[in-house]
């Protein structure tokens, strides 16, 4: 068999079913390789399975990353890598257990050789993963196959760690304040007005969220009901300042002497003695806002009486 180098010549050299140099029969180890024969013999042929040793690391590729999660990777030769990068994501589903996110463009990296630094790992292609491994596979000597009993790979997979939500801050003195400065400038630039309920319940909504979210008016129930009770207290006030504008006192004519004179007279002890209702009748109470149904139909058959007899 020609073996080739990193340089993308072709091989393919692939002998399914190589039988264990160990005496193992091949239902324990199905893809354990035979022994190195002679020098002048060359070396076997690359086995049909293989094994990756893959190591799942934090951090971006070639870099300075360390440390990982471990896991084997059985895989068949001539699956191709699609199949074994879909096998060694996979692995990584199964084992992550923190906050990490696979990057949508992300690769295998192998190690093919023992001293290699991790600015040397090879990025596993579709071209160039058969060539990898046959690269690998020509650096191992008879001791490394007689250690290690069958073809193993060092295969990375990086990873990154998940953008942390941003967390929610106490609505502390300084932030509402900052918040109000904010709704001020929303209500200037969008033309409208919020009432003191309101704009409070803003500013500490907003003071606790994120540095930078946005001012907006969230349309939840609690912002709902915060308006509600805004308008409810301005129609209040609007009420009071109706009453306080009612004078306390009127003028009536009362007759002295055959002539009427002027009197200023307390208009509230004036209605109880003519035992009227305390409010003004005309402009407030329960009925001066009522407007009766008018018909629709001022004509209509009296279908009820049209059997009557006529009266004489």
């Amino acid at each position: 068999m020609s073996t080739s180098g990193f340089d993308g010549s072709s091989d393919s050299s692939i002998v399914p079913g190589a039988g264990a140099s160990t005496g193992a029969s091949s239902s324990s180890a199905p893809w354990a390789v035979d022994a190195l024969g002679p020098s002048d013999v060359g070396p076997p042929p690359l086995p049909s399975r293989a094994d990756a040793i893959l190591t799942i690391r934090v951090g971006e590729p070639l870099g300075r990353a360390r440390g990982g999660w471990k896991s084997d990777v059985n895989f068949e030769v001539s699956e191709g890598y699609a199949v074994f990068k879909q096998k060694c994501i996979a692995k990584y589903t199964a084992l992550y257990k923190k906050p990490l996110v696979l990057p949508d463009d992300s690769s295998v990296y192998l190690r093919r050789a023992r001293n290699d630094t991790q600015a040397k790992y090879i990025e596993l292609t579709s071209d160039n993963f058969l060539t990898a491994l046959q690269y690998r596979w020509k650096l191992l000597t008879t001791d490394d196959l007689r250690h290690i009993g069958d073809f193993r790979s060092e295969a990375f997979l990086y990873v990154k760690r998940a953008a942390q939500p941003e967390q929610f801050h106490r609505a502390t003195a300084r932030r509402i304040a900052n918040a109000r400065v904010q709704r001020i400038a929303f209500k200037t630039a969008n033309a409208v007005q919020f009432e003191a309920i309101t704009s409070h319940h803003l500013d500490v909504v907003h003071a606790r969220r994120p540095e930078s979210a946005p001012f907006e008016v969230p349309e939840d129930n609690t912002t709902a009901q915060a308006m509600e009770l805004g308008r409810q207290q301005e129609a209040l006030q609007q009420q009071e300042a109706d009453e306080q504008a009612i004078p306390d006192t009127a003028t009536v004519s009362v007759r002295f002497n055959g002539l009427w004179m002027p009197l200023e007279v307390d208009i509230l002890s004036l209605r109880r003695a003519l035992r009227l209702p305390g409010h003004d009748i005309f402009s407030r109470g329960i009925y001066h806002e009522f407007t009766p149904t008018q018909p629709t139909n001022g004509m209509m058959n009296d279908q009820d009486h049209a059997d009557d007899e006529p009266m004489n």
